[in-house]
């Protein structure tokens, strides 16, 4: 199984109070290309807003397809939930990839916001780092 040796992704904005899918497999000419996430790196920037002392707390799932189509997050397949200080990076890096490996299957941030009783509305930055199959 040769690596693409590409990147799986630029840095994704995720808002307060929303969930999004960073890294999605997807089919090439009918045939999953399974990724192999080896790093998730999670920023709360807050310049230039408001919240700047605040702390963000974000959730990370890996979520299986459904019939080739994406998941939807929830607590049977949460990995983490951290408290990020302003200006603060948080690196989920486990001692063996994860692998996605069917169509739809999925790594998904939630940034709770002003959910679970929080106070910070700043957006944070989600950027995943790791492999696909060619």
């Amino acid at each position: 199984m040769p690596l693409a040796k590409a990147n799986l992704g630029f840095p994704r904005v995720v808002s307060a109070g929303t969930t999004v899918s960073i890294s999605t497999v997807t089919a090439s000419a009918g045939v999953a290309r399974t990724q192999y996430i080896r790093s998730i790196i999670v920023f709360n920037s807050t310049v230039g807003t408001a919240n700047t002392d605040l702390t963000q707390q974000v959730q990370i799932y890996m979520v299986p397809g459904s019939a080739g189509v994406v998941g939807t997050a929830t607590v049977g397949n949460a990995l983490a939930r951290v408290s990020l200080a302003s200006n603060d990076t948080f690196f989920f890096e486990p001692q063996y990839p994860l692998t996605l490996g069917n169509t739809g299957d999925s790594i998904q941030v939630f940034n709770e916001g002003t959910f679970n009783a929080g106070a910070a509305t700043n957006p944070i930055n989600v950027v995943v780092v790791g492999d696909r199959e060619a």
